[in-house]
């Protein structure tokens, strides 16, 4: 087992002078710590929060479940449910060779139960309490893990984070999922999730009728509900939370920078009584650690905060967390964490970035560990931000080391990368100017789209954490897409995504007006922010150019966007198409874009005797970034 040392800087919070202390107890059975504001009681047997309270200057209130006050089955599933736990660490994660005698949980499922780790008390003063569990490897969990929850005096919530270590005696092994998880109060303390930027839904409380697919359920009000709808980009979305009469239950994060997949990266937020804070997870094509037999690899995921406020209405209550945000930030890195893993000493990175073509503002730039894209990075750290209108950037609090520095959007089809940044501690790295050269094929035809890695400028991308977002189509398109450049929406008549499904016709058609000279180029640019085949392992997209294929398109799938409510999945994939300007004609011209496994949507029928699985499967498709056209003479 392995442990940290616990010595520590104790900073100055906002409302703790005058505080009183934190005050710690522990029994042979669980630990309990309150300084007046927040109280948690924590299992030594499991290392699981047995209760979040909050004092509201006359009373104590349960915003986590207890023994008293549990979940009921039908809300709040979530693997075994575990209807009386506040709070708990679990991970998904599997061996490359299962040990004889072994039979791994279902989806690798990890989690600590009695007499599996050590809780302990690691620092009890009048100013931190902090609790610690570890736990050793195991044959089909071979990382050691050490989660810590830390309470400060005169803060109204606490922190938690957790650190996994791979060692040199350990096998190959996949992780997947890391999380830590709080099972809320269904007392009606909270009436309403609050997702981003003051965006409130209320929380539904109809009954359960059946599950119609993985964590799908169809509720007696006609509705459904699924824990994916409420999935955002975790970096664009630092707080969420639930929110009540005059109660709320936050979870804040101030760096995002140990999250895998970069600023694109989405995941799960709230669902039913569960608030969640992923750390780690392959939703949405994102990539899992993959760690070789004996490789040494350790990571600190968080800390981020878990806040508990009380302000009049639930618009008051966000407009307080988002402060505490912007405390929690002023903060980072954290001077208090004592893991040697965490890093400490920070510096930052400053450039300007020159593009050939126009402006770069708006870009992402992005300092991911090098050797592997950044969309797919989940070893390390990534760090980011965004070209302002100047072009210039500039990165705070990047852990010292060797990175590749990439810029994505503005636009381009392709990124700009740099290797070999050194980042080095307390220390400011200024790249200077950046001279980011477009990629061009000629003189443009025309564009659809903006090439950005996302359907979102396209029909129904604005709203498309949706279940069985294909059944719109159908009805918004009864005639299918039939798009003219110069004349045609993007936001009202190109859907965001292109099923395996049809009403009248299976190919879009995309008509736009050229002049050929007859003897050049031509070059048909085509970025997909997501696919998923209908049947096998590829698509087979089929292309052409006033009714002559020019190309077949096979992509694999790269997550879950088509059915799990997204506009883009973490892998990208661009196609570069050529053919003979003389395949055009002077005048209207037209291009199609059809799926050779596509079938009509009257021959689309869920079964009505499976409640999970349609008879003939979920529909393939792809989504479009951008199209475009370019000739060379």
């Amino acid at each position: 087992m392995f442990t940290f040392a616990a010595g520590s800087i104790i900073p100055a919070y906002a409302g703790s002078a005058g505080a009183p202390g934190v005050h710690a107890t522990e029994n042979t059975d669980r630990i309990s710590v309150n300084n007046g504001k927040i109280d948690i009681e924590v299992s030594r047997s499991e290392g699981i929060i047995l209760s979040i309270r909050k004092f509201d200057g006359k009373s104590w209130h349960d915003l986590g479940v207890t023994e008293e006050k549990a979940a009921y089955g039908e809300h709040g599933n979530d693997y075994a449910n575990d209807p009386e736990t506040a709070m708990y660490w679990d991970a998904n994660a599997d061996v490359a060779v299962v040990p004889p005698g072994l039979t791994p949980d279902k989806k690798g499922y990890y989690r600590l139960h009695a007499g599996q780790g050590h809780t302990s008390l690691i620092v009890n003063t009048p100013d931190r309490a902090e609790i610690s569990t570890t736990a050793d490897p195991t044959p089909l969990f071979p990382f050691a893990v050490d989660y810590r929850y830390v309470v400060f005096r005169g803060q109204s919530g606490f922190y938690a984070y957790v650190v996994l270590h791979h060692d040199k005696s350990q096998p190959e092994a996949t992780l997947y999922q890391t999380r830590f998880v709080i099972k809320t109060v269904m007392d009606g303390t909270f009436d309403q999730w609050a997702i981003g930027d003051g965006k409130f839904l209320p929380i539904p409380q109809a009954a359960v009728v059946k599950q119609v697919t993985d964590a799908t359920f169809q509720l007696a009000d006609g509705t459904v509900k699924t824990k994916y709808l409420n999935s955002v980009y975790w970096a664009q979305v630092p707080v969420y939370g639930y929110t009540g009469k005059n109660l709320g239950l936050w979870m804040i994060e101030p760096s995002p920078e140990y999250h895998n997949g970069g600023p694109i990266k989405q995941g799960q937020t709230v669902h039913d009584n569960v608030l969640l804070r992923v750390l780690q997870s392959v939703h949405f094509g994102a990539s899992p650690v993959h760690v070789e037999s004996g490789e040494e690899w350790s990571k600190v995921y968080g800390p981020f905060f878990v806040y508990a406020n009380q302000e009049p209405g639930s618009s008051s209550l966000w407009k307080d967390a988002d402060a505490q945000l912007t405390h929690q930030k002023s903060l980072w890195p954290y001077t208090w964490v004592s893991s040697p893993e965490y890093s400490h000493a920070r510096g930052d990175v400053n450039g300007h970035v020159q593009l050939s073509s126009g402006s770069a503002k708006g870009a992402w730039v992005i300092l991911a560990p090098p050797g592997v894209d950044w969309s797919a990075q989940s070893k390390g750290y990534n760090f980011w931000t965004k070209v302002d209108a100047s072009g210039a950037f500039h990165i705070p609090n990047v852990i010292p080391g060797d990175y590749s520095l990439h810029i994505s959007g503005a636009d381009q089809p392709t990124d700009f990368t740099q290797d070999s940044v050194r980042v080095t501690a307390h220390e400011k790295t200024d790249l200077g100017s950046l001279q980011w050269t477009a990629v061009t094929h000629g003189t443009r035809v025309f564009q659809l789209g903006t090439f950005d890695r996302s359907a979102g400028e396209f029909r129904n991308g604005d709203d498309a954490r949706g279940y069985q977002m294909y059944l719109r189509y159908a009805k918004q398109f009864p005639d299918d897409v039939h798009f003219t450049v110069g004349k045609s929406s993007p936001s009202q008549d190109w859907n965001y995504a292109q099923w395996t499904l049809y009403n009248k016709d299976p190919e879009w058609k995309l008509s736009f007006d050229a002049h050929p000279s007859g003897g050049g180029q031509a070059t048909l640019t085509v970025g997909f922010a997501s696919s998923q085949p209908a049947h096998g392992k590829e698509t087979d997209l089929r292309v052409s150019v006033n009714g002559t294929e020019v190309a077949q398109i096979h992509l694999p799938k790269t997550g879950t966007a088509g059915y799990r409510g997204g506009v883009q999945d973490s892998p990208y994939n661009l196609r570069v198409i050529t053919f003979p300007e003389s395949l055009l004609k002077d005048g209207q011209n037209t291009l199609g874009f059809r799926h050779a496994d596509a079938r009509p949507f009257r021959d689309f029928v869920p079964d009505p005797s499976s409640a999970v699985v349609p008879a003939n499967g979920a529909p393939g498709q792809v989504m479009y970034d951008a199209i475009r056209l370019e000739i060379q003479k």
